[in-house]
C-alpha cells in the first residue's frame, strides 16, 4: 500500500485530483457524494494500517484479519482501480486467516496454510497458462527475452521468428514447472529455489534498467518471493498443534466457507476468457491478450483536457487530428499503477474522464474483446457518437 499509496489517499493528497475514482455502482444513489467516498477511503486505509500493525506489533489476530477483508471490500467498490492482484490475494488470505481455527494467542493452525498453498500454486499455474497465448508470444514476451539479452549485446530481432516464439514460450513453461515443483513434498525446496530464481528474475527485467515498470509491481514480486520460502520452506510448514485441537469459532460452518473461497478462487478463472470473470482475478499476468477500450480525442478538445493528462495523449501519426488518449499511460503517470486491463473498467473510466472534460462530441474510439488464444484476433465495437459510446457499455455488470 505504501508503494501504491496513491490508490488509498484522496487525490487532493497525492496530486492525482483530477483523476476519477469508478466505484463498482453509483454511489449516488446510496447518497454518497464523491467528496464522502474520499474521507471513506481515508479512514478505511487508516484502519488497514493500524490492523496490520495489531497483527505484526502486537500479534493479535482473531479481530484484525475480518477488519481487514471487510476493509479491501468496501476500498474496492469505492474504487475499481483498486482491484490489484496483490489486493485480491490479500483479501483472499485475510477471508482464509479469518475462518481459521486459532489458538489462545491468534496463531492460526495448519488447514489455513494448507489452502493458501493451494491458492498460491494456483497463481503459478493460471498464470503461465494465460500466458501461452499468440498475444504474449508475439508482444511481451518478446519484450521479456529482449530486456536482459540486449545488457550482454544480443539482438534478438536477428533470430528466425520460429526461434524466438520459442523462447518466450520457456518463461510461461518455467512458471509451470515452479507451480509442480511446489506440489510434491520431494521437489518443494527445488520448486522454491525456482520461484524465487523466477521473481528475482523478473524485478530485473521489469526494473529501471529493463522495461520500468511500477513500483508496486516490483515490491509484490519481492512478497511472493519471500512467500514462496515462508509457505513451502518456513515457519509455515510447522502445524499449530494447539490450534488444530482446540475449539473452532465457528465449527462446520468455517471451514466450509473457508474451502469454499478456494473453490471459487480455483474455478472462476476457467470463465475469464468468456469474459464472466476478471483478467488479474484469473491471474492473467504480464498477459496482454486482455478486453479493453480504446480512446481517441480530436485535436480541437486537447484543450479541455487538465494539463496532468497531455503525458498520456499520443502524436497525430495518421494526421487525421485524432490524438491517443492512452489510459494505460494516464493510471501509470497520475496513479503510479497500472490500469486495471478490463473493458469494463476502462469504459467507466473513459465515460468519467469524458463527462468531466466536457468532450462528450470530441471523442471516438472501440471496445476489443480479450483476444483469441490462437489467432490474436479480438472482436471490435467502435463508436463514434457519445449514444454509441453509451450502448457499448450497456454490456457491463459493473459500472456507475
Amino acid at each position: 500500500m505504501a508503494a501504491t499509496f496513491r490508490l488509498w489517499l484522496p487525490a487532493g493528497w497525492t496530486g492525482a485530483g483530477d483523476y476519477p475514482a469508478v466505484p463498482m455502482f453509483d454511489l449516488a444513489n446510496v447518497g454518497l457524494a464523491q467528496q464522502a467516498t474520499g474521507l471513506i477511503s481515508t479512514v478505511i486505509t487508516g484502519v488497514i494500517v493500524i490492523a496490520c500493525w495489531v497483527i505484526v506489533g502486537l500479534g493479535r489476530a482473531r479481530w484484525a484479519w475480518p477488519i481487514i477483508a471487510a476493509s479491501l471490500a468496501i476500498s474496492v467498490v469505492l474504487d475499481q482501480h483498486r482491484l490489484q492482484p496483490w489486493v485480491y490475494q490479500s483479501f483472499l488470505y485475510a477471508v482464509l486467516f479469518t475462518l481459521a481455527p486459532r489458538n489462545e494467542s491468534g496463531q492460526a493452525s495448519e488447514p489455513a496454510f494448507r489452502l493458501i498453498r493451494l491458492l498460491t500454486i494456483s497463481v503459478y499455474v493460471f498464470s503461465a497458462v494465460g500466458k501461452f497465448d499468440f498475444q504474449f508470444l508475439h508482444t511481451v514476451g518478446q519484450d521479456f527475452l529482449r530486456a536482459p539479452l540486449q545488457w550482454v549485446g544480443v539482438d534478438v530481432s536477428t533470430w528466425p521468428v520460429r526461434t524466438r516464439l520459442f523462447a518466450a514460450a520457456s518463461f510461461p513453461a518455467f512458471e509451470l514447472c515452479v507451480a509442480f515443483a511446489l506440489c510434491w513434498s520431494r521437489t518443494r525446496m527445488l520448486g522454491v529455489w525456482m520461484a524465487t530464481a523466477m521473481h528475482l528474475g523478473l524485478l530485473t527485467v521489469l526494473s529501471p534498467l529493463g522495461l520500468g515498470h511500477s513500483p508496486g509491481v516490483m515490491v509484490w514480486n519481492v512478497v511472493m518471493a519471500i512467500q514462496a520460502w515462508w509457505l513451502f520452506a518456513g515457519p509455515a510448514l510447522e502445524p499449530d498443534r494447539d490450534a488444530e485441537s482446540g475449539p473452532r469459532p465457528v465449527g462446520w460452518l468455517a471451514s466450509w466457507l473457508a474451502w469454499a473461497t478456494v473453490a471459487v478462487a480455483l474455478l472462476m478463472p476457467v470463465f475469464e476468457r468468456s469474459g464472466y470473470w476478471d483478467h488479474w482475478l484469473a491471474w492473467a499476468l504480464y498477459s496482454p491478450h486482455s478486453s479493453r477500450v480504446s480512446l481517441q480525442v480530436h485535436e480541437s478538445a486537447l484543450e479541455r483536457l487538465p494539463a496532468a493528462w497531455q503525458v498520456a495523449v499520443g502524436a497525430d501519426e495518421d494526421a487525421d487530428r485524432w490524438h491517443d488518449l492512452r489510459l494505460g499511460s494516464l493510471s501509470l503517470a497520475i496513479r503510479g499503477v497500472p490500469a486495471v486491463p478490463q473493458a469494463r473498467y476502462q469504459w467507466a473510466l473513459a465515460n468519467q474522464l469524458i463527462q468531466q472534460s466536457g468532450i462528450e462530441n470530441q471523442v471516438r474510439g472501440k471496445v476489443q474483446s480479450a483476444s483469441d488464444r490462437w489467432t490474436g484476433e479480438r472482436d471490435e465495437q467502435w463508436w463514434t457518437r457519445p449514444d454509441e459510446f453509451q450502448a457499448a457499455g450497456e454490456a457491463y455488470w459493473f459500472v456507475p
